[in-house]
């Protein structure tokens, strides 16, 4: 009889090691599959998710967007490895999908406005990317935003030793937890003459243009004897199921979000923009509809000294103007095309401003990245021809050519920032070749109606543009309007009269 018990005991016993060990393996080799995919985490199946916000920054997968851009690039080399190995590998592993977490984040520069819209836009594209190829519950994931990600920049210049780690830290905490985003992006900007925010720009930012990932998996066996990779002892969720931990370590430095509306319950995808219209209480509405704003590409603008120009003196010669300047997508460099063209004469009194000037400048705007506002210099070229009258013995015609230098101001006077008003000045040089002329005969002083050179030698020696003048100095003086006339499509390609387009995208899914 106790040998019986001994022989049940025995097998006992081996029964429990051997599940013991069969569990272990499994797990083990669980951890050791996915073990190159930092942001996969297995769990127990009475474990909930619990995650740091330090460690999702470290682990996240990081789908990487350019500038101005929401949709996810499927060519990316993580996007691939996520749908090309890792997906099959889950499929194939009887791993059941049970929470996605997901933040998109913006780049500073630009408009905040279209930021908020960028960084939303990408957590909800990446979450509808992903949950094309694997359905996590929705009330276990969420998705947030984060947009001007002050808190990754100096995290990312302090892990690179950057030595203008404490200047930026500075001016974020003076400005950041004030609300004062404005401020400080034009202080940064100002500082070493626009370099150190160049410098941001190119090394940086790029890196804050992202949707991180983090994903959850359950097996879809029995509970698992082992503890999974990611730790539930300290997160305090044990009694919340239906939620996820976002623990913010002590030493980490973080900085808080800024809220400048409300942005509603982050635990359920619903996409924000710029202008959100106002969704109908129907649940049978398939569409989210958004309006975006688009950036500017083509402005029109006009000199409105030019035109209600007086000649002090003499008369009235308002000069029809009009200049033409493109916007690039980024940068600081702009480039305009002028036209000025008055062609007014009084016979009576013989007088005439009639002028063909052709212009060609490029600028240099201090805060450019799309917005081209504030304080700018530019290099000019101009050429023109002009036959102008003062009295019937005063009178020039010729042509002339001319380059320079501008510093001027721009700034935004419409709420919808569409119209501006700009001062400038020019100096620079000019140099011109012209005939004077006279009303009349000037040899014989007779009044014929005609007009004649103003010139009393002999005929065979007479060459014309036979006089020079040239000028060093002030140029030109401007007080001019700019309107946005054209604006890039941001759903398709293509330019558009409007400044913003309605967007719609469709209720839990990816837009088509």
């Amino acid at each position: 009889m106790m040998q019986m018990v001994r022989r049940h005991r025995r097998s006992l016993l081996l029964t429990l090691m051997l599940t013991v060990f069969v569990s272990v393996f499994s797990q083990s080799d669980d951890s050791a599959r996915f073990s190159k995919y930092p942001y996969i985490f297995i769990l127990d199946e009475n474990q909930e998710p619990s995650i740091t916000d330090e460690q999702f920054y470290k682990v996240a997968l990081k789908v990487i967007f350019p500038v101005d851009v929401y949709r996810v690039d499927s060519t990316q080399e993580s996007v691939k490895e996520l749908i090309r190995d890792l997906i099959p590998q889950i499929n194939t592993d009887s791993l059941k999908p049970h929470a996605m977490m997901v933040r998109g984040a913006s780049s500073p520069e630009g408009p905040y406005r279209w930021n908020q819209t960028l960084s939303r836009e990408r957590s909800a594209h990446a979450f509808d990317y992903i949950n094309r190829h694997l359905k996590f519950p929705e009330e276990h994931s969420t998705y947030d935003d984060q947009p001007e990600d002050y808190g990754q920049l100096l995290y990312l210049m302090k892990e690179a030793n950057d030595p203008s780690y404490k200047t930026v830290k500075s001016l974020v905490d003076k400005y950041h937890k004030a609300g004062m985003l404005a401020q400080l992006k034009q202080h940064l900007k100002r500082i070493d003459g626009g370099r150190l925010w160049n410098r941001l720009y190119k090394i940086y930012y790029p890196k804050l243009r992202v949707a991180r990932v983090v994903l959850f998996f359950k097996k879809k066996a029995q509970a698992q004897a082992s503890s999974s990779p990611v730790s539930s002892g300290n997160s305090g969720m044990q009694n919340k199921p239906d939620s996820i931990a976002i623990e913010i370590l002590p030493e980490q430095e973080t900085i808080p979000k800024l809220i400048i509306e409300p942005y509603g319950d982050i635990g359920k995808p619903v996409l924000y923009g710029a202008d959100l219209i106002q969704e109908p209480d129907s649940k049978e509405v398939p569409f989210v509809p958004l309006r975006l704003y688009r950036r500017h590409i083509l402005g029109i603008r006009t000199n409105l000294l030019y035109d209600f120009f007086y000649l002090p003196g003499h008369y009235w010669a308002p000069s029809p103007n009009v200049q033409l300047e493109y916007y690039p997508l980024t940068g600081h460099f702009t480039a305009n095309l002028g036209f000025t063209g008055p062609y007014w004469h009084h016979w009576s009194r013989q007088q005439f401003w009639q002028i063909r000037d052709y212009v060609l400048e490029g600028r240099y705007y201090f805060v450019g990245q799309g917005q081209f506002i504030g304080p700018y210099v530019s290099g000019y070229v101009h050429t023109n021809i002009y036959g102008i009258g003062l009295s019937k013995t005063k009178g020039w015609e010729g042509e002339g050519l001319g380059a320079g230098a501008i510093i001027g101001y721009t700034m935004n006077i419409s709420r919808n920032k569409r119209w501006r008003l700009e001062f400038s000045l020019g100096v620079g040089y000019y140099r011109t070749k012209y005939d004077p002329y006279v009303y009349g005969n000037p040899k014989s002083t007779i009044e014929d109606g005609l007009y004649y050179y103003d010139y009393l030698g002999k005929k065979e020696n007479f060459k014309e543009r036979n006089h020079v003048f040239s000028w060093l100095g002030p140029t030109n003086i401007g007080v001019h309007l700019t309107y946005d006339l054209l604006f890039r499509r941001i759903q398709k390609k293509g330019v558009s009269f409007n400044r913003s387009e309605l967007y719609q995208r469709k209720k839990g899914g990816a837009d088509e």
